[in-house]
């Protein structure tokens, strides 16, 4: 009985997928984008990631931590923020915020005794051209116009030196309704997402991969033309992997199928005796003898 050539179905299967990998990608195939976590968002322009996560104050830290404190100049007042969370300081007497909006208070500022929002927390940010900016929305009223609310505007800027901590500063506001501030840290730089970041496991296997394939075709190429060989001795050190698989075939399934098949014979009380063949050739699998 001759073992089927088991590397001749491996080669017939690697072939093809090799081919198929390397046809252009049909952009109507493609899977739909993943949808950002929170506070993180990735660039329509470079397709670059950003986590601002670590900017977020959060108040159940085995560290205790407060808000970012921002100094307001010639403003006034200073202001307290957290970023892509609500403040952490007490927030019930804000003015004009209904009571169940009170613990999503992101931003607010004390003025003559009396606690003002500017803007609700949000855990989106999103890119203005290529400005990555935050915004928060539906604070306290604006003074001139019960109609508008107070809402903030956030610049976030790459600086890889405000590695720990970030550099809040006020910019300006317009007419006690409208505040802008610039954030400036390492985590307004790009990074990878781990979510979509390949393994250690993905990356050797495609570097294995290019390897196989480079080692397949390359062998195959000088075979046919320098070794003149044809048919599948063209496959690069054929001899040794006819060995290999045919050894591999032997030990693994014929084998175990001569044990269960001197099994049955002997559960059945038969007469058939079966031996396997010493020999290393492939196609000297195993032949039965009658006692």
């Amino acid at each position: 009985m001759r073992i089927p050539p088991l590397h001749l179905l491996f080669l017939l299967g690697i072939i093809p997928s090799t081919i198929l990998a390397s046809e252009p990608p049909d952009d109507s195939k493609k899977p739909p984008k993943p949808i950002d976590p929170e506070c993180t968002v990735t660039s329509p322009h470079s397709e670059n990631f950003f986590d601002l996560r670590k900017l977020r104050r959060d108040p159940n830290a085995k560290v205790p931590q407060t808000d970012w404190i921002v100094k307001g100049l010639d403003y006034g007042a200073n202001f307290s923020i957290n970023i892509c969370g609500p403040v952490i300081a007490d927030a019930k007497d804000v003015e004009g915020v209904d009571e169940s909006k009170k613990s999503a208070v992101g931003a607010f500022y004390e003025m003559n005794g009396t606690m003002y929002s500017i803007g609700s927390v949000s855990t989106t940010p999103h890119f203005r051209g290529r400005k990555l900016v935050l915004a928060y929305e539906n604070g306290s009223p604006c003074p001139n116009s019960s109609s508008y609310r107070k809402g903030t505007l956030m610049s976030l800027m790459c600086d890889h030196e405000q590695f720990h901590k970030p550099s809040v500063s006020f910019v300006g506001q317009m007419n006690d309704c409208s505040y802008f501030f610039e954030v400036r840290t390492a985590a307004a730089c790009a990074t990878i997402n781990q979510a979509q970041a390949l393994g250690p496991g993905a990356v050797f296997g495609a570097i294995m991969g290019v390897f196989a394939l480079v080692y397949l075709v390359g062998g195959i190429v000088y075979q046919r033309t320098v070794m003149h060989a044809r048919g599948w001795r063209q496959i690069p050190h054929y001899h040794t992997w006819a060995a290999a698989l045919g050894f591999i075939w032997v030990r693994l399934f014929v084998i175990p199928l001569l044990f269960l098949l001197r099994v049955i014979s002997l559960v059945t009380g038969g007469t058939k005796k079966f031996e396997i063949s010493t020999s290393n050739e492939v196609g000297d699998g195993w032949k039965r003898n009658d006692e």
